[in-house]
């Protein structure tokens, strides 16, 4: 895991152990972000290749390159890790704060 990384997951995981209920408006929710659309396009494989080769559904395949995201099955994702051949979980899952990712989509932080 970069440094990089395993700050902003330190830096997430304390915000949440501090989290007051009456600092709702001022808190930056932590979201669960996978990234299999991006680890799929670096291999050159498709969704139904990597169903197949991890064993999981195409359905599911493609509810998680979108992130679409209700709950996760943990054996499907290990699959789906291995078929990848990743050793390290975060090149597939991260937590990462929602102003970040809002800042990410608006990097000339644009106000609507």
């Amino acid at each position: 895991m970069s440094n990089k990384k395993n700050k902003e997951t330190l830096e997430a995981l304390k915000v949440l152990n501090n989290h007051d209920d009456n600092d709702d408006k001022y808190f930056d929710r932590v979201r669960l972000v996978i990234h299999l659309k991006q680890r799929m396009a670096e291999r050159g494989i498709t969704q139904m290749e990597l169903s197949e080769k991890a064993g999981v559904r195409q359905a599911t395949i493609s509810q998680l390159s979108r992130g679409h995201i209700e709950r996760l099955h943990v054996p499907s994702i290990e699959k789906i890790a291995q078929a990848l051949e990743l050793d390290d979980i975060t090149q597939l899952i991260t937590l990462e704060l929602e102003s970040e990712i809002m800042n990410a989509a608006n990097p000339f932080d644009i106000e609507y």
